[in-house]
């Protein structure tokens, strides 16, 4: 059974978006949160804790995240 994702599970780094338990960024390359480059860190995989997140509901749950956090525009990439 996968963990449960919440927004509470996330942060903003340097323009990223950070899972904190899995250590996995999603960087907005445009104004849209469908525009991204992804590092999937330890999602899918075991954590220390013993739990294991499911792709899809990482990335749902950041998307959702971005759009409600972001209040300034995305840094653009050269």
């Amino acid at each position: 059974m996968y963990a449960h994702v919440a927004a509470d599970q996330f942060s903003r780094v340097e323009g990223s978006v950070v899972h904190l338990p899995t250590g996995a960024e999603f960087t907005p390359v445009s104004k849209s949160a469908e525009s991204i480059t992804v590092w999937t860190g330890a999602i899918e995989r075991v954590i220390a804790d013993g739990r294991v997140f499911k792709y899809d509901d990482v990335l749902r749950a950041m998307r959702s995240y971005w759009l409600m956090s972001s209040t300034e525009a995305p840094a653009k990439v050269a």
